[in-house]
Formats: structure tokens, sequence, C-alpha cells
């Protein structure tokens, strides 16, 4: 059985809850909106994606929509509670089957959206649901009063799918009360909802800590310098006594190499080569932490920060264990990170080399 249906995405909230307007932050290249509407406008069986938006968001909405193809779209002012924003889009919904989305849910998939047409074009529902991984307890004056088996709990995702008159009318006999999700209104007025299997990456943005980790950047870094007599060994911004120390054009620090190179490719800018090349007399033996600290500050230009370092010296000599501590307190002090954020390990070669050199692999997280 085929059937067309109407998409509803749910956008008309304040997100006074993450402080922000989660549905303007940024998901890679995207907005968490339109990441949202995307999957549902490549369908060929949605008529018509019904974007329910805050007022002043009505701009944004229509921005979106002449990206996918502004014809199939309309859009509706969203109410004071979800349930009266449902209402408000179901008011312009007229295909035999809907789909209601939360806009908030960024990483719907095509599969999970499949699942749940499915299950609507089979039972007249479809609501996608996660087993509960944690044990449940209830809770009286700060302490636990009862037990609850997880086995048959589950959570709720979105789009719930109905047959588009079925859940009209289920919210027409609502009589002004407010419902979490669209499931509960079907089944107080309609009938048991049918359920399909979730997605554990349809995550909801709620909070800012739901939404940290999610724009994650790794970038890695790697210098290589052979060591020669009558050079300091500098290591992390740390002068290292030993007779000898790296063939370079700047100071030679390949732990600050590495790091910039990490930093740099992380945020995509060119590498340290090319930022600052050997060819500039300027940086003839300069302070490596100098360096360091220009991309400090082009990442604060760019609004990003280091959530955590990790950084392997491989050097068969000197022994670096006594010096590493320093070595994360100054790379914390210009980088405005903790040094328990920063982890650097040292490694020999086992004496597989014939010359000496210190070799530094360096990998950066950032937000």
């Amino acid at each position: 059985m085929s059937m067309l249906f109407d998409a509803i995405l749910l956008a008309g909230g304040s997100g006074l809850r993450m402080g922000h307007d989660k549905l303007l932050l940024s998901v890679g290249e995207d907005t968490v909106l339109a990441r949202a509407t995307e999957p549902f406008a490549a369908r060929t069986d949605i008529r018509h994606i019904i974007l329910v938006l805050r007022r002043d968001l009505f701009d944004v909405g229509k921005t979106i929509a002449e990206r996918f193809g502004i014809s199939r779209f309309r859009f509706v002012q969203g109410g004071s509670t979800r349930t009266q924003s449902v209402e408000n889009g179901l008011a312009a919904a007229d295909s035999q089957g809907v789909l209601i989305h939360d806009a908030a849910r960024p990483f719907v998939n095509n599969d999970l959206i499949d699942r749940v047409a499915a299950s609507v074009c089979r039972y007249g529902s479809g609501i996608p649901v996660l087993p509960l991984a944690d044990s449940v307890r209830r809770v009286s004056q700060d302490v636990i009063v009862g037990m609850t088996e997880r086995e048959s709990l589950y959570t709720v995702q979105t789009p719930q799918g109905f047959l588009t008159e079925e859940i009209k009318k289920a919210y027409a006999l609502r009589e002004g009360r407010d419902y979490t999700d669209d499931s509960s209104v079907f089944a107080a007025f309609c009938g048991h909802p049918h359920i399909v299997e979730g997605d554990d990456r349809n995550i909801k943005l709620t909070t800012l800590g739901s939404y940290f980790g999610l724009n994650a950047k790794i970038g890695t870094g790697y210098d290589l310098h052979r060591l020669i007599p009558f050079r300091k060994l500098i290591l992390g911004g740390i002068e290292v006594p030993y007779d000898k120390g790296p063939l370079a054009h700047s100071d030679g620090d390949a732990v600050i190499h590495a790091l910039i190179d990490a930093m740099l490719s992380a945020i995509g800018e060119a590498d340290i080569g090319t930022r600052y090349p050997n060819t500039d007399p300027r940086y003839r033996d300069i302070d490596s932490t100098v360096l360091l600290s220009d991309v400090a500050a082009l990442y604060r230009q760019k609004n990003f920060k280091v959530s955590n370092i990790s950084i392997t010296i491989v050097a068969d000599k000197p022994k670096l264990m006594d010096y590493i501590p320093l070595m994360k307190i100054k790379i914390s002090n210009i980088l405005d990170i903790h040094p328990s954020l920063i982890g650097i390990g040292a490694k020999t070669t086992e004496g597989t080399r014939n010359d000496e050199s210190v070799e530094v692999y360096a990998s950066v997280l950032i937000t």
C-alpha cells in the first residue's frame, strides 16, 4: 500500500531550556532546522512540508524552503505549547498520512522515516521507540520508594506517523489539555499506536550539554627534526638539557609544531609551513610558542576552543619524563586550558634509527 504524507516540523518553541535558539545553532555547515528538514524534503512520498515556526523565524524558514523547492512548503505560526503548535500544523495538512517531527532532532534519517511511514500504511500509526537502558525507580521526598521493571518501558522519538484524519480527530477531542507527544493524544482518543524501532542517533537537542560535542572537530599534526650539535633542544616550550638540538629554521620545537599543525588542520587552515614559511626571515630562530600564541588568537577570532590534546614524543635521548609536566603547564597557559586536558607521552625508537631525531604526533579535539 502506498501513501502520500505531509510532514509537520515543529519549530515554534522558545528554546528556554537551552538558553539559546537551538534551531539556529550550526551542525556542520547547516543549521539544526535545515538539517532536520532535509531528509523529509528529499522524499517523493511527502507532498507538503509544513514548518510550524515562531513568527520571527518565518524568513529563516523561507530561506530553507527556497533551497529545497519552496512550492512544497507551507508556513504556520506556532502556538504557546507543543500541542497547540501541532494542532496549527495539522490544520494545514491534507494528505492521507502525516509525519510529525520535532525540528530539534536534526539527525533523523531516511531509514527511520521509512519504518514510520510503512507502519502508518499497514497499521494506521507508527511511533519510533527505544528500550530504556537505565534502571527506573520511584522516588518521594529524596528517597527511593518503589521499583519499576524497565523491560516494558521505552523512550519515544519523532517523527510520529498517523492517518491524517484520525490524528486530527484526536486533537479535536483533547479539550484544551496539553500532551508531551502525539502518541499520547492518539492513545487517549483513538487507540493503541503501533511502534517501530527508533534510532539512537536521533537525539533531541534540549540543553547546551546535548549540543556541545556535535560540532567537535579533530585535528592531527606531525613533525620530525634531526638532532645536531650546537643547537638547543626545545620541546613544548621548555629547554631540555642536551648536547644536541633540532636542525630547523625556527627553534625547531617539534612538540609545538605538531600541535600547531593539529590545531590548524582541525579548522581547515593551511599547515604551519604555509602559514609560517621557512623562507621568511621573520621566523628565523623564532620561539615556536609565539607561533602557538598566534594560532590561539586565531581560535579566539573564529570562536573555537581546544577541548583536549594528546601528544606523543618519539626520541631515544634524552629522557623527557621530568620535563613533561612543565610542557603541559606551558601549553595550558598559552591555550587557556587546564593542564589535565593535555596528555603528553614519550617513547623511544628501541634503537632502530641511525640518526638521532625527535618525532612528534599530536591530536586535538576542539569545539
